[in-house]
């Protein structure tokens, strides 16, 4: 997997928390940055037995910097994974935002996977 021209994981990409087991393979959260170096968190999912097979990757981020505390710090414009929990249908991502703050955010697995599922083959 590599960076995409023109995306939000243009310029740098990286792991971000223990991959997910699914029955539909390896949900990876990873974070990437564009050119403003702003750092945002997508999701990726790999197949269950060749791992380095992309099945889907978000065009666009899963979570992006929007609030004062994410934009505004010691390095703004950043939010990066710190870990991910998937209980009860949703996943829970703990993070770091600016370099000053951590918070967490509940998202539902299901609108992860319809996010996965609208990956046009050209973006993966």
């Amino acid at each position: 997997m590599g960076r995409r021209d023109g995306l939000w994981d243009e310029t740098r990409i990286g792991a971000s928390c223990v991959p997910i087991k699914l029955e539909q393979g390896w949900l990876e959260i990873y974070h990437g940055a564009d050119r403003e170096n702003r750092y945002c968190l997508g999701a990726v999912l790999l197949d269950s037995e060749q791992p380095w097979r992309v099945i889907a990757r978000m065009k666009e981020p899963l979570l992006e910097p929007v609030e004062d505390y994410e934009k505004e710090g010691f390095f703004g414009n950043v939010i990066f994974s710190r870990g991910a929990l998937y209980e009860e249908g949703k996943v829970k991502i703990y993070y770091g935002a600016a370099d000053t703050s951590m918070c967490y955010a509940e998202l539902e697995m299901a609108e992860i996977m319809q996010r996965l599922e609208e990956t046009e083959p050209e973006h993966l």
